[in-house]
């Protein structure tokens, strides 16, 4: 063991004054190899699932397998895990057994005086920093040998250790807590986006706000909206599109893209409420505007023939929605970063579309909806940022 330089954290639980020590990750634990499969040894149904590391983080299918190993090649409940290729970083699987795949490692702590929760939260601190000790190209990977050279601040007393642990585990619950309800809340909207607008052909939508009734119009795109371009307005600020957050200040995106500023007064101006067709329908291709601001000429700007008879934020539901954006495929050409969209074929849409007052309304809900889920994404964001920042000072 090794005293270090700085031995003791910024924060501290009360009680607790030893010097941490230094140790090397091998010293106290083994990484046990997972199993590596070949294409065909993997089943589409069997006994035990194969635990692949696209499995943790994105959507990839399931494996199974009906071979009966020895049980260092198995992951059970409560198990600590390693990912060591392409993403890397501690995971404790807490599901069913299952078989853990050749780029995992299963940790066995051999040291009774290292806490698992705490070792956990510890090589979560590392995540960013073993990622600058990395080999391959093709397959970025840490190896056994170096992880196990490793060197680990601990503090000396298990009691402080636990501590650590049962701290971050209630702050992990608390975040995945959160997490589930900002899920929950976008599922939710998600549904009601399917159940309060009419499918395609249809005048009556299956959910209906309150006393509102009768069919809604059928109106083509082309009777609805229109192009503008109204150019020469180089003083205000450019304006990027996004799907998700509608049209955003080009400065806000963390993005230096260069212009010439001479050719801002080609740029055309958008206005709140105005909709941006812009270049990527694989997101939708219709952006939102909140604000005042100009935006490439290659872009379509739209507004509505007849404001009175449009809700804007009813529109932006409608534009935005899975549903349109499925739509859109009917439309849509070109082969390079998604499909371009012609004004023209758009405009030959149908919709349905109920009186401004039932728009109002609709727009209503989905806006409180929203305001719901910002508030939900602001709680979870303050949390993340609040363990990023004890991470930082009650380790070493």
């Amino acid at each position: 063991m090794r005293n270090l330089e700085k031995s003791v954290p910024v924060i501290r639980f009360k009680g607790f004054s030893e010097a941490w020590e230094q140790r090397k990750l091998g010293e106290d634990v083994n990484f046990l190899n997972g199993r590596a499969y070949s294409q065909k040894e993997l089943l589409d149904k069997g006994k035990y699932k194969v635990l692949r590391v696209g499995n943790f983080n994105t959507n990839d299918r399931w494996y199974y397998s009906d071979l009966e190993l020895e049980e260092n090649k198995y992951a059970n409940r409560g198990d600590l895990l390693y990912l060591w290729a392409t993403n890397f970083g501690p995971e404790i699987w807490n599901q069913e057994k299952v078989i853990y795949h050749y780029h995992i490692w299963k940790l066995k702590i051999m040291n009774i005086n290292v806490s698992k929760q705490y070792l956990y939260t510890w090589l979560i601190t590392d995540k960013e920093r073993i990622k600058q000790s990395t080999n391959g190209t093709t397959m970025v990977h840490v190896t056994k040998s170096h992880i196990e050279q490793r060197e680990f601040q601990i503090p000396p007393n298990l009691t402080e250790q636990q501590k650590i642990g049962d701290f971050f585990k209630q702050l992990d619950d608390t975040i995945a807590l959160h997490q589930r309800k900002l899920d929950a809340l976008k599922l939710m909207k998600k549904g009601f986006l399917q159940q309060m607008f009419p499918k395609s052909e249809e005048n009556v939508p299956k959910l209906r706000v309150s006393n509102f009734a009768g069919e809604w119009e059928q109106r083509k795109a082309g009777n609805i909206f229109m192009t503008i371009s109204d150019k020469n307005h180089a003083h205000l600020p450019v304006l990027s599109a996004s799907q998700e957050l509608g049209m955003i200040r080009r400065d806000n995106i963390g993005i230096n893209i260069k212009y010439n500023e001479k050719s801002l007064k080609n740029y055309k101006l958008v206005k709140p409420g105005q909709f941006v067709i812009h270049l990527r329908s694989f997101q939708g291709g219709f952006a939102w505007s909140y604000i005042t601001g100009i935006t490439s000429p290659a872009y379509t700007i739209l507004d509505y023939k007849e404001p009175q008879k449009n809700v804007s934020k009813f529109w932006k539901e409608v534009l935005t929605s899975p549903i349109f954006i499925k739509r859109l495929e009917t439309i849509t050409y070109g082969i390079r970063d998604g499909r371009s969209i012609s004004f023209a074929d758009f405009s030959t849409l149908k919709f349905s579309a109920p009186s401004v007052d039932e728009q109002r309304k609709i727009s209503a809900f989905f806006q409180q909806l929203d305001n719901n889920t910002t508030i939900q994404q602001n709680k979870l964001e303050k949390l993340i940022s609040l363990k990023e920042a004890y991470l930082q000072n009650m380790f070493i």
